[in-house]
């Protein structure tokens, strides 16, 4: 596969930008890993974001009934357009060519299943589950991310690593580490460490919106290691309210003497319902 990716880039004059996250995976094992992962069935229409020369959506068109995939070069989508042009005109596959945080998803998605690049990851995760995740029909994602994020990303309250991409993720889903990524399965190879990461959809009934939930998540996160009690007394010292009334409320619902990294999404939702009503945030 290197060789053949290799040769196109020297073909199509592509030269791949590691700073925009151009590193194609090039082991046909963990493509393998990656689709038998997702369980697609002829009834999935699946999304591929960062589709690249189309190996991975090839897998998938052969299984799924249908495969968006989205990619920003142009050059690359020329490549893709050549190597699967065939699933194009069968309807199999839809390219796109845009900026995926720049277009709206289709609702008729029921699995993600990409290697995404890694500089815009975390906007392209919120994208997913607030597009995806919420849709009753969605069902599954699996994406190769950098392994230090998908560790934040899937913590847990207590956790180190849990902060606020965790707390947000928390909100729509639960997901687990598959196996590890070695470098060398990508082309170039990346500094970094990544993994295989398959997460999916909790549907639960939430007491606030999540953009509501997010700002508090702001909030209380810039100091995850120090209790609730100092971060709300210093939080509202800058808002026109009666601190320990505010405090009081909160007390309520929340331990006020817990760490902050402690906090469950529910406790961090109580203290985002209690703000609202206020018109603190």
């Amino acid at each position: 596969m290197l060789k053949e990716i290799k040769f196109l880039c020297k073909l199509y004059d592509i030269s791949p930008n590691p700073r925009v996250g151009q590193h194609f995976l090039i082991s046909e094992k963990i493509l393998k890993v990656e689709v038998e992962c997702a369980e697609i069935t002829e009834d999935d229409v699946v999304l591929d974001i960062g589709a690249g020369f189309g190996y991975l959506t090839e897998m998938l068109a052969k299984k799924a009934k249908k495969v968006y995939a989205v990619e920003k070069d142009p050059k690359i989508a020329e490549v893709f357009r050549w190597r699967l042009g065939s699933f194009i005109k069968q309807g199999k596959v839809d390219l796109i060519i845009a900026d995926v945080l720049k277009i709206s998803f289709s609702r008729d998605i029921t699995k993600v299943v990409s290697n995404p690049p890694y500089h815009i990851i975390s906007d392209i995760i919120i994208k997913v589950l607030k597009e995806l995740f919420t849709l009753n029909t969605f069902k599954l994602a699996v994406m190769i991310l950098q392994k230090e994020y998908a560790e934040r990303l899937l913590a847990g309250p207590g956790d180190k690593n849990w902060g606020r991409i965790g707390a947000c993720f928390r909100y729509f889903a639960d997901g687990e580490i598959v196996l590890h990524v070695p470098n060398d399965a990508f082309w170039p190879q990346p500094e970094v460490d990544s993994v295989l990461v398959r997460f999916w959809p909790i549907r639960m009934k939430h007491i606030i919106d999540f953009n509501t939930y997010e700002k508090t998540t702001a909030i209380l996160f810039t100091a995850a290691r120090r209790t609730l009690r100092k971060v709300l007394t210093h939080y509202l010292r800058h808002k026109d309210v009666d601190i320990k009334y505010v405090i009081e409320e909160i007390k309520r619902k929340v331990d006020i003497n817990k760490r902050v990294r402690s906090l469950t999404v529910k406790e961090i939702e109580e203290i985002g319902f209690i703000f609202k009503e206020m018109g603190i945030i």
